[in-house]
């Protein structure tokens, strides 16, 4: 008819994603955010992971992405001896000595991106795709997203001390992983974006299989640790408390079962998810992803933070500002049940999950321009 307009359909986009593969936070909040965009009738073009020298991807990943998916060496913390802690001189040597390697893996972004041409780049904490789009002045929007973020916004805390490593850390936010992208910082709480310093504030990533996860309370202990080091100090704990249930997951390829209480499994996204939803209470070290997956589903949470790891003790005071968790050393899993000293409380576990229910979609909007 004429003189009638009908609305065109929003377009559809394409995307890159670009991840820092270390742990499992940033993974799952790839396939979290995949899952959100195609549903929407976008398309994940291609996957760029960034691992260690020598380092495997998860098999969960690799059986979920669906995309083609691409394996670069990037900058990475190297572990001390104890195979708990971040050993900051190794970490500084290992950079150097892989400095050949880095320009190999950017070369590689460039000949990706060039390949699939997509419509924007969205990195999870990446520090390479930040690199390249400050050099190449790529006029493709770069989206960078984490909870590293959020320490740039008011609301935020930083441990006391550590004076140099706030500002290594802001400057490797900055100058290394979001030098031209509008960054989205991920929040335990509902917090005010801030415009002026291109920082948008949105809930974390929660998959959909917790989502739909109906949660149980069974008599056992789920613990995560990122590190197989920390197995000694959760094994010295429950020789003490025998009779305590402990379910672990750690990046080890194979089960250890430690005593009648205690069981170390590889790392299964359905396995762990199962675990998580039945579980009475849950431990960690000090990454983002799962303490959230943790307190959608109203578990009490135990952080831990892993030694000399600056960005982990920034998640644990942010999580204790949030009433999230109750942050402790060397696992005590007794100050989950301590009163006197726990600070989480159901109250905040409830409002953290209205605010990740009300404000599911405000990601996807901004990443379609719609926002």
């Amino acid at each position: 008819m004429r003189g009638v307009r009908f609305p065109l359909p929003a377009p559809f986009m394409t995307y890159i994603f670009f991840i820092q593969g270390e742990g499992r936070g940033h993974l799952t909040q790839a396939l979290t955010l995949k899952e959100k965009l195609e549903t929407r009738g976008h398309k994940v073009a291609a996957v760029v992971v960034s691992t260690k020298e020598g380092g495997q991807l998860p098999y969960f990943f690799q059986e979920q992405i669906n995309a083609p998916l691409f394996s670069i060496i990037s900058p990475s913390f190297a572990i001390d001896r104890q195979g708990q802690g971040i050993d900051i001189l190794a970490t500084i040597s290992l950079t150097l000595k892989n400095l050949v390697q880095y320009r190999r893996s950017y070369q590689m972004i460039k000949k990706i991106i060039n390949d699939y041409q997509p419509d924007a780049l969205v990195s999870f904490y990446e520090p390479l795709s930040g690199i390249y789009h400050r050099l190449t002045k790529d006029p493709r929007p770069l989206y960078c997203l984490g909870h590293q973020y959020f320490v740039d916004h008011p609301d935020f805390n930083f441990p006391d001390g550590h004076i140099l490593s706030r500002l290594a850390f802001r400057m490797y936010n900055r100058l290394g992983t979001s030098p031209r992208g509008t960054r989205i910082a991920l929040s335990f709480t509902a917090a005010n974006d801030q415009p002026d310093k291109k920082l948008l504030i949105c809930p974390p990533l929660i998959r959909q299989a917790i989502k739909d996860r109906r949660p149980t309370v069974n008599n056992f202990i789920l613990i995560y640790i990122l590190n197989a080091g920390y197995s000694e100090k959760i094994s010295a704990w429950s020789q003490k408390h025998p009779g305590v249930k402990i379910e672990a997951f750690w990046g080890q390829a194979d089960k250890a079962t430690i005593n009648k209480d205690l069981c170390f499994n590889p790392l299964s996204g359905d396995r762990f998810i199962e675990l998580l939803a039945s579980c009475r209470a849950y431990a960690s070290t000090g990454g983002f992803d799962s303490i959230a997956e943790a307190a959608y589903l109203q578990k009490p949470i135990l952080m831990n933070p892993t030694k000399n790891h600056f960005e982990q003790k920034c998640n644990a005071v942010d999580a204790i500002r949030a009433g999230l968790a109750t942050v402790t050393e060397n696992f005590d899993l007794s100050a989950l049940d301590n009163e006197q000293t726990k600070t989480h409380s159901p109250e905040a576990l409830h409002r953290f999950k209205e605010w990740v229910d009300n404000n599911d979609d405000k990601l996807v909007e901004l990443l379609t321009e719609k926002y």
